[in-house]
């Protein structure tokens, strides 16, 4: 949320034209940045109840598996949730959230949950005139908003934080009174997986991809000078997951293809997720002889820190460089990320690498491929899917084939306009029109409007 919302300045026209009030949880796990040091103006912290937030995922689970009854997701998301809480938690889970012992089960939880004191007496404190929650619709104010915000006639703006959240949460004691999506695909997915109204629903596009619409802040033909790649040559992002898979052994696969000519007049550039889990069988990068194959050096320092630790090492990646190297290079693969929707947006070809050995031995990788988020991607997108080792090099040949088609930008940009809405006005105007048009239209009379 720091990095999507305020270190990409999202919420900077609000603070403008608003008394914004920044509120964190105080002292919680998810919480990694130094508040003193984000460039908000006001901030203030609210205690978490362990024990309530413990309620809160038992109900939330049960809500999630009786949305998903009878939908395309089912499958996916029930065997998502057994592996990630373990069978008898699961079955538990499951049996409250059948039709005839969800509503008891919910209304007994609601009352024993009862009211977040803390939060409440920080809103008593500040009045404010509209609450915005980036949030990836589940998390620790959701529900308190969505119950204050009825409770006390204010209007709540829920902005959605990733690609899955509307196809893969739910929402446990009603709606916020707009719902900030994506595009045309997480709008339908709200509806159908969250049960959310239409009438609440706004697409905006996604404010960690704003700057995607601004020319790179390097040029395309200064980075591929910095890396020393000649304008000739082409450049083959691959772009790392974060599933604890061996890149390594990819980029080497790749490396002997281009020294054995099987892929002609092309780099590699290695650029690993900035929240990598590294295989323990896996060689350091930096210890091998590469000849074809480059490191990304916006990537590099976090790429040594995540080989220090047996933990899966989290950073906040900047998206400027991202957008930097996706407009220098000419296709990509990556084995499975949000990446791959973000490469079609700058118009680059791309393959989703997920070869069977990989799938097999990598549980979480082979659920999240068959989301229904990916799986229509796959599908309204031309992403070619690489889905036998053997078969890297040649979808790699074809993928650079792809890249010399002079329509195949336009078409990528139009396909993903499905996924993330476009639009010449910049994300943080759009979401201070939606702001404004719900202040215009609240009773209060209030003069400094407080957000």
């Amino acid at each position: 949320m720091v990095r999507h919302f305020v270190l990409n300045h999202a919420l900077e026209a609000l603070s403008r034209e608003h008394d914004v009030l920044f509120v964190f949880p105080d002292n919680h796990k998810r919480v990694r940045s130094d508040l003193s040091s984000l460039p908000v103006q006001r901030f203030r912290t609210v205690g978490i109840s362990v024990e309530r937030v413990a309620l809160y995922r038992s109900l939330y689970r049960s809500s999630v598996l009786k949305n998903m009854r009878g939908t395309p997701n089912q499958r996916s998301m029930f065997k998502f949730f057994k592996d990630s809480v373990g069978w008898k938690r699961f079955w538990l889970d499951w049996l409250w959230s059948w039709p005839l012992t969800y509503h008891l089960y919910h209304a007994v939880i609601v009352t024993r949950l009862g009211e977040n004191k803390a939060l409440r007496d920080l809103l008593r404190d500040e009045c404010p005139d509209v609450v915005v929650h980036p949030t990836v619709l589940e998390g620790l104010f959701v529900s308190d908003l969505v119950q204050w915000g009825k409770a006390c006639k204010k209007p709540t703006v829920f902005v959605m934080n990733s690609w899955d959240n509307p196809s893969m949460k739910a929402m446990t004691v009603g709606y916020p009174d707009r719902l900030v999506v994506w595009g045309e695909q997480t709008r339908q997915h709200a509806i159908r997986y969250m049960g959310v109204p239409s009438e609440k629903i706004v697409c905006l596009g996604a404010a960690q991809f704003d700057l995607y619409r601004k020319p790179p802040r390097i040029a395309p033909v200064e980075y591929r000078r910095r890396l020393g790649v000649p304008n000739h040559c082409k450049i083959l992002l691959y772009a790392g997951s974060s599933k604890g898979l061996n890149e390594v052994r990819h980029l080497a696969a790749l490396e002997q293809a281009i020294a054995e000519e099987k892929i002609r007049n092309c780099v590699v550039l290695y650029k690993p997720h900035p929240w990598r889990a590294f295989p323990q069988d896996e060689a350091d990068f930096f210890a091998l002889n590469w000849k074809h194959v480059k490191f990304d050096p916006a990537m590099e320092a976090c790429y040594r820190r995540s080989r220090q630790g047996d933990k899966m090492h989290v950073e906040l990646a900047d998206y400027d460089d991202t957008h930097v190297t996706l407009s220098a290079v000419d296709a990509v693969i990556s084995p499975l990320s949000t990446i791959l929707l973000e490469a079609a947006m700058h118009g680059k070809p791309v393959v989703a690498y997920l070869p069977d050995e990989d799938m097999a031995s990598n549980t979480f990788l082979s659920k999240m491929a068959n989301m229904i988020h990916f799986k229509e991607f796959f599908e309204r997108v031309e992403c070619i899917k690489c889905e036998r080792s053997e078969d890297l090099i040649g979808d790699c040949e074809q993928l650079l084939r792809l890249s010399e088609d002079q329509s195949i930008g336009t078409r990528l940009q139009s396909q993903c306009a499905y996924f993330v809405e476009p639009s010449a006005q910049p994300y943080i105007d759009r979401l201070n029109g939606l702001i404004g048009s719900l202040l215009s239209a609240s009773p209060s009379q209030s003069v400094a409007r407080k957000t």
